[in-house]
């Protein structure tokens, strides 16, 4: 499958590390059909050596179509973690020379690699030497500034990228500030592949309003603990206070069938506010599920505040 069999724009669930797992990313599938998703930010090296890892590679059939995110800076090993990919049926690999977190950069992984063209390029020509998956790159408007944005993005194009996300802000920013889309409208006009545009999106309505001449967008931090943040407002309701506990305790289960309780209690607290948020009176329900010491008392909260729904109304100061 290529970019050109999917409808535009594209809209895309950003790959987020310990959060787009396949249990968030069913949810999501179940709620928007058409949004593309991208896995957790995985290490090559972690994909090649380790058992543990390699379970990142387990989706869903329905979560199609749906792309690997994958980080590093050896060529080899992306190619070696290339063929694994396309072993298991993913529709394409997503390239990470974005990420600024500073144990990535400090190992000339990430947005590092904005400093490095030349590994980078012979990082997208490896993978795409060693197998015949759909290549991706997501990166940053540059180091410092967007100075160097187009032609480092020309360079990605000519290795054999058929797809860039770009977010709006640089390294030195990291997720400070807002975002700024003006330089990723020039780059579109200066390459022949789609760009989308990532950083700050609040919502599908957003995305659209933000594309202009781009060919979609991701949409990250805001669709945590809220998969309806893709949906089309004009053509479906915001989901009450029920649908989203249902919707929750359902994702819960999924995350339990691939992580042990302890580990999915505490994982699937950063979903928990996303979930619950914009309901009066719903912030000591909140906390309680933050402290709940087992999945039994857990659940009973959950249920016992679906069942008590008519207490709660729709209101921002929650």
């Amino acid at each position: 499958m290529a970019w050109s069999d999917l409808k535009q724009p594209y809209v895309c669930l950003a790959p987020m590390d310990g959060v787009t797992n396949t249990a968030f990313r069913q949810i999501v599938r179940k709620i928007s059909k058409q949004v593309i998703l991208f896995s957790e930010f995985t290490n090559v090296d972690g994909l090649i050596r380790s058992e543990y890892v390699r379970q990142r590679l387990n989706y869903h059939p329905s979560e199609h179509p749906f792309f690997m995110q994958i980080f590093g800076n050896n060529p080899k090993s992306f190619a070696e973690a290339a063929r694994m990919i396309e072993d298991r049926g993913v529709m394409g690999i997503d390239i990470n020379m974005g990420c600024p977190a500073k144990k990535v950069v400090h190992s000339q992984h990430g947005s590092a690699l904005m400093k490095d063209v030349d590994t980078a390029c012979r990082i997208v020509e490896a993978v795409r030497s060693a197998c015949s998956l759909q290549v991706s790159v997501k990166t940053r408007l540059g180091w410092s500034n967007a100075d160097n944005l187009i032609s480092f993005c020309r360079r990605l194009e000519s290795a054999g990228v058929s797809l860039l996300t770009i977010h709006g802000r640089t390294y030195k920013q990291g997720f400070k500030g807002q975002a700024s889309w003006d330089a990723i409208y020039e780059l579109k006009n200066n390459l022949n592949i789609p760009v989308l545009g990532n950083g700050d999106v609040e919502d599908y309505y957003d995305g659209c309003q933000r594309m202009k001449n781009l060919d979609g967008f991701m949409i990250g931090r805001k669709a945590i603990g809220n998969p309806w943040v893709f949906q089309d407002r004009q053509k479906y309701p915001e989901p009450n206070l029920f649908t989203r506990i249902s919707v929750a305790m359902e994702h819960y289960h999924l995350l339990r069938k691939i992580k042990p309780e302890h580990i999915a209690l505490k994982e699937f607290r950063k979903y928990l506010g996303g979930y619950i948020q914009g309901f009066s009176h719903a912030k000591a329900f909140r906390c309680q599920l933050m402290e709940a010491p087992n999945e039994q008392s857990f659940l009973l909260l959950m249920e016992d505040m679906k069942a008590k729904v008519s207490h709660f109304r729709l209101s921002q100061a929650s």
